[in-house]
């Protein structure tokens, strides 16, 4: 079963949904009749995290369910995960006592996030504390605003989590647990950041060096994530930072793969399709794919309307002026979702990281028209 939002719909999702001709659930609509009949479904995935407040609804005491409430919730889920790193600092506060807690009983550099929230939404690195104050409020006021965008189920900024910044380097993990609770990796993206305050979606990239730097360990941390949380026939969408040999999960996405189809990436670097892997229940031959690539880097753009400009003044957006910053596009959706700042999802392909690079860089207001103020001149003066 896919329970569907429909704003963002992958192509890819809806070719495969055809092909192997599965039960859709669409948010919004009633689906009694569905889980009535689907109650011995075994299998099932979102396309986005607001579908499970549907979940929440009609089968609210499902394991499905049990499992994606605990792993959404980031104070509950390091928690857990405690007992896989009883080092591990971290703190739950809530969002109106946030302003009574000192910096001189943190250790800095830390991070600052939502217990349940979604993409980079109120996550700021903070630094040293002098930095603390002015991050807290900016969370604060983000939140409020976010309010209008997001379902409290995908994001609620009543709680805080205060947790310790992890060294190393960040990865984006597609994978599921199979009916024995096995785990299977399907996608392995590793993150690109501007500078160290970056904490944007705009780069993700795949290649033979990405897959060798992270499979072996990624499996690991998953077995032993699957001996505290029984999971199986469960898709998650993991972001880690390794450290030697050690994966660290910063998030664990429940019931979905990477968001705003940025999985479908996988498809044009290795040719793995996640939703027929997962609903088949079979797996990429990692081996074979390493050996069969070619050296090329494969990445996808999340390209985002910059928070100062108000999206109700946009005229309209040059994309053909866009593409022209990327040499080889393998895909490029255009986005118009009212409520979601994703102006356009790029696929594209390189010949090394400097393309990445670039695009990073790029202040991308200059795409973005704006609707000019009318001003009206008379004799009187400006009015």
């Amino acid at each position: 079963m896919i329970i569907m939002n429909e704003k963002i719909v992958s192509p890819l999702l809806t070719e495969t949904i055809n092909d192997l001709n599965l039960t859709v659930v669409k948010e919004g609509k009633d689906a009694q009749s569905f889980f009535s009949a689907e109650m011995n479904e075994t299998k099932m995935l979102t396309n986005s995290e607001s579908c499970l407040a549907v979940l929440k609804k009609y089968q609210p005491s499902s394991k499905a369910y049990e499992w994606s409430k605990l792993l959404k919730d980031k104070g509950q889920l390091r928690t857990i995960l405690s007992k896989m790193y009883p080092d591990y600092f971290y703190r739950v506060v809530k969002m109106d006592d946030l302003f009574e807690v000192s910096p001189v009983d943190l250790s800095f550099p830390l991070v600052l996030k939502p217990t349940m929230g979604y993409s980079s939404v109120g996550v700021y690195k903070v630094k040293s504390a002098d930095q603390w104050e002015e991050s807290v409020e900016k969370l604060n006021v983000e939140l409020m605003l976010s309010k209008n965008v997001h379902d409290s189920t995908v994001i609620n900024g009543e709680q805080i989590l205060i947790e310790e910044w992890i060294q190393g380097e960040e990865y984006a993990i597609d994978g599921y647990y199979d009916e024995h609770g096995n785990p299977v990796i399907l996608n392995m993206f590793k993150r690109m950041f501007k500078d160290e305050y970056d904490t944007s979606d705009r780069i993700y990239f795949t290649s033979k060096e990405v897959i060798e730097e992270i499979y072996d360990d990624t499996i690991a941390f998953m077995e032993k994530l699957q001996s505290v949380v029984p999971l199986h026939n469960y898709p998650v969408h993991f972001e880690v930072k390794k450290q030697g040999n050690k994966v660290i999960p910063i998030e664990i996405n429940p019931l979905r793969f990477a968001g705003a189809g940025t999985t479908d990436l996988g498809m044009y670097a290795y040719g793995s399709n996640v939703y027929k892997h997962y609903f088949m229940g079979t797996s990429p031959n990692w081996n074979e794919i390493r050996e069969g690539m070619d050296d090329s880097i494969y990445s996808f753009s999340c390209a985002e309307i910059p928070m100062e400009i108000v999206r109700q003044n946009i005229e309209y957006i040059d994309h053909q002026k866009f593409k022209q910053q990327f040499q080889t596009i393998l895909e490029y959706r255009e986005l118009n979702v009212v409520d979601d700042r994703t102006f356009a999802i790029v696929f594209f392909k390189s010949a090394n990281l400097e393309e990445n690079k670039a695009i990073l860089n790029l202040d991308l207001a200059l795409f973005i028209h704006q609707r000019q103020a009318n001003v009206l001149i008379d004799k009187e003066g400006i009015s």
